[in-house]
Formats: structure tokens, sequence, C-alpha cells
């Protein structure tokens, strides 16, 4: 018995130990990014000289970055948008329908996972430049929402999967139509799916590069692009400040989603 009490104490240690490694391991860069946010040293990383808000106050300032991450936040909602409006038809016909070529149909819509970005990147600008369409913010909007559109459909099929289909049967029978009983039962029941997709697109269009990389214009930049020019010539916390900016905003919207709306996301 004391045996048994003393292999169970060693595996809890163990998976405790486990479980701290990856959190160290996921949320210790952030950490790091944070920290060197406020350190009033010219150079990135560095030792922790002062507490200061300078870098924050000059990304205020600087004009460039500023817009790039107004293109990058419209971008990022326009294709989460669009993402969730036309990624939940295919969802409820995954989950709920029975018809031939079903899964090479899911397997179409989730190609944009496993296909290399930057391959997806070429074959969209070849496309775009076969139908004549100019480079702008909305073939950039266009773009994302094909990237974005599986994570979406993910998180919508994981809440389906929740929903028992009695509750829409029983809707019919009490004669609700198949649009009355899609707003008023099934969508209420996976808005925490509908909600943990469109934030994980935003996040996901947000910090994309490969894409943005090549489709974008510079009145068109987003702000990856931009930091990765800024860096090429210098290297100051001013970048650590970007980073903690956008981990502010990421955890805001979640605390948000979370607390105040009683939205739990999948993520």
């Amino acid at each position: 018995m004391a045996r048994q009490n003393w292999r169970r104490g060693v595996g809890r240690a163990a998976a405790g130990s486990y479980l701290l490694l990856v959190y160290l391991f996921i949320l210790g860069p952030l950490a790091i990014v944070i920290f060197n946010s406020f350190n009033s040293a010219r150079a990135f990383p560095s030792a922790f000289e002062s507490f200061t808000l300078q870098w924050y106050q000059s990304l205020l300032d600087y004009e460039q970055f500023m817009r790039a991450m107004w293109v990058s936040g419209r971008v990022g909602l326009a294709a989460a948008g669009l993402a969730t409006l036309l990624g939940v038809p295919p969802s409820i016909a995954f989950v709920r329908g029975a018809f031939p070529g079903k899964e090479l149909i899911n397997s179409f819509f989730m190609a944009p996972l496993v296909i290399p970005q930057i391959a997806l990147s070429i074959a969209l600008l070849q496309m775009f430049s076969l139908l004549r369409l100019p480079l702008n913010e909305m073939t950039l909007i266009l773009a994302h929402t094909v990237f974005v559109i599986p994570y979406v459909i993910r998180a919508v099929v994981a809440s389906l999967h929740y929903v028992s289909p009695s509750l829409e049967e029983s809707a019919m029978n009490l004669g609700a139509n198949p649009l009355q009983t899609f707003f008023y039962v099934t969508l209420p029941l996976i808005r925490s799916g509908l909600t943990a997709g469109f934030v994980l697109s935003f996040v996901i269009s947000f910090i994309n590069v490969p894409l943005s990389l090549f489709l974008a214009t510079p009145a068109t930049s987003t702000l990856p692009i931009r930091v990765f020019a800024y860096m090429e010539s210098r290297l100051d916390p001013l970048v650590a400040a970007i980073g903690g900016l956008t981990i502010f905003i990421v955890f805001a919207i979640v605390i948000v989603l979370e607390k105040l709306l009683r939205v739990r996301l999948i993520l």
C-alpha cells in the first residue's frame, strides 16, 4: 500500500514537472518580450536597466507601424468574418449530412492547412494575375480568408458534435422551419465554436507572414512585414513593444469573451 502511494506521488510529481516545463516553454518567450518592452536599454535583448514606457510611446508615434497595425486589423477582421460566414455551411454539412464524396470535400477544405504557405501564396498570386485582379487590400483579404477557413470549420465541427440532433428535430416537429431551427436552436449552441473560430482566424491572419509577403503592396503592408523590414536595419526594444502590445490585445480579447460575454474559447 505504501509503495503504491509512493508511486502515485512520484507520478503526480513527474506530471506536474512536465506541465510546468511545457508552460515555461510556451509562456517564457512571451514573458521575456513583455519584460524587455519596459526596459530603458537601447539594445534588444539586454540586461534590465530601469522601468520605462518610452518604447510604447515611440510605437504610438511611429506612423508606419501604426498604419501597418490598422491594415493588419482590418484584414484580420474581414478575413475572420468572411471565413466564419463561409465556414458554417460546410461544417453543418460535414456533421449532419451524409452524401457521396464527403471525405474528399472535407479534405479539400482542409488543404490550406497542409499546403506550404509559400506554395499557396504563389498559387494565389498567379490566380490573381490570370484574373487580372490588381493587388490591393481586397485581394489580401480574400487570400487570408482562404487560409483561415479550415480553422473556423474545425472549431464549428467540434461544437456541432456536442449538439444533439434531437434538439433540432424537436424544433422542427414543433413547427420551426430549417432556417428558424438554425438561428434559434443550432446557432446559440455552437456560439463558443463560432467565436473561437473567429478569434483564432483573426489571430492567424494578423500574424501571417508568407501570404502578406507575396500579396501585400507598399500601401497594404501588414504589421509583420513592416516589423521584418524594420529589423533589417536595427533591433531595439521597440520591437518588443510591438510584441507586448499584440500580446495584451489578444489577452484582452480572450478575457472579454470568456468573462463578460461568457463565451468559452476552445483554442
